[in-house]
């Protein structure tokens, strides 16, 4: 594939950005299969450490890094070393830990698996001798670098990474997506630049790998993704919110969104939403919206995304269209209507509710999908 035949936008027949379309508990059961079928060490797979290990892997902020990923490890694992039975299961177990926690901000993931593993270890009874714990614990901590330090290291490199050294066109494409997906807190220049380092890097760690990190060098260049610009002032967001965002990702490459704000008032009150939202990018505006789609379009085709809840916000966003498109011609809008449900809430309404004591009652109305972003290790596993 060349260069001018790269696709601007990903469309893979049969590629779906929805990355719960496969039964976690069928993936779960085929990993269960794996893990009895090569427990060299004899340990407890029934017992709950493991259930919370994959539930780590359902987090909905992982798109790459998921159960998917880690039974694609796991199989080829047992296919690539059939011969060595220690092996197979010291390989199996790193694969478990590896992603075990994983967030695409900051650079302690590696870390924070292996405070993971460690726990888990001394509060699940789970006994392995005190060299392979240790040698798990080097072979995570140096997927950080893609450094071979034991055989361990060398072997698990190589299956963590097939898709990148052994896949096809379609595969990177794929790969690239979602890996985009995970971090779409980024701006586009920002992740532009982070990937073609990254790219860059791996090449001259792996040369055989050259072509295939060029492909998608010139793809990050001319791709154009689709996205939607989800704006609002969001005081504050609440879970109708919420259900828009979910609906508009199904639509968009990826949401960004725009809280509108009040210059001359203290910024610092709305930037509660970046934690509401820790994986989502979220820009602050004080201009116009026809000005933020014209700045958000120059690397990427945004559209403007709006929520319904009734037929009067329709008749008020159809009057701010008129506005739009007479001062800017080509803004799109996507109008996505609410939930039957979650008509009733709105943002001025929770404003008022705020104001009584209601003792933590409308915490119902408030998202909590991300609350376990950041949250100590001995919360998560215990």
């Amino acid at each position: 594939m060349t260069a001018s035949t790269i696709p601007s936008s990903l469309e893979l027949p049969g590629f779906s950005t929805n990355h719960l379309t496969v039964c976690p508990e069928e993936q779960k059961k085929r990993l269960l299969q794996l893990l009895n079928a090569n427990n060299f060490y004899q340990l407890d797979f029934s017992s709950p450490w493991l259930d919370k290990v994959l539930l780590a892997y359902q987090q909905p902020h992982r798109y790459f890094h998921t159960l998917e990923h880690l039974l694609s490890i796991c199989e080829n694992a047992c296919i690539t070393c059939v011969q060595d039975a220690e092996m197979l299961s010291k390989l199996l177990l790193t694969a478990l830990f590896h992603d075990v926690v994983w967030y695409p901000q900051g650079n302690d993931s590696e870390d924070l698996s292996v405070e993971a593993f460690d726990y888990i270890l001394d509060n699940y009874s789970v006994h392995l001798p005190p060299e392979v714990c240790d040698e798990i614990r080097q072979a995570i901590l140096s997927t950080k670098c893609q450094d071979s330090i034991s055989e361990l290291a060398s072997r698990f490199h190589d299956l963590d990474c097939q898709i990148i050294i052994h896949g096809n066109m379609v595969d990177l494409l794929a790969y690239e997506f979602q890996i985009f997906r995970e971090f779409q807190y980024l701006n586009m220049v920002e992740y532009r630049q982070g990937r073609s380092a990254f790219f860059n890097r791996f090449s001259k760690r792996f040369p055989e790998c050259r072509q295939a990190m060029q492909f998608l060098i010139d793809y990050l260049e001319r791709r154009r993704p689709r996205i939607g610009i989800y704006a609002g002032t969001f005081k504050p967001f609440h879970i109708g919110h919420l259900s828009i965002l979910e609906k508009a990702e199904q639509m968009f490459d990826k949401i960004i969104v725009a809280v509108g704000i009040n210059p001359q008032k203290n910024i610092e009150r709305d930037r509660q939403i970046e934690k509401v939202l820790p994986f989502h990018e979220v820009v602050y505006f004080d201009t116009l919206m026809v000005d933020l789609l014209e700045q958000e379009s120059v690397l990427a085709d945004a559209i403007l995304v709006r929520g319904l809840r009734n037929g009067y916000d329709l008749d008020y966003e159809m009057n701010q269209l008129c506005f739009m498109q007479e001062m800017r011609p080509e803004t799109q809008v996507v109008y996505i209507p609410c939930d039957k449900h979650l008509e009733h809430i709105s943002s001025s309404a929770l404003s008022g509710l705020a104001r009584f004591p209601v003792h933590g009652r409308d915490s119902i109305y408030y998202p909590h999908k991300y609350q376990y972003y950041r949250q100590p290790v001995s919360v998560t596993f215990q």
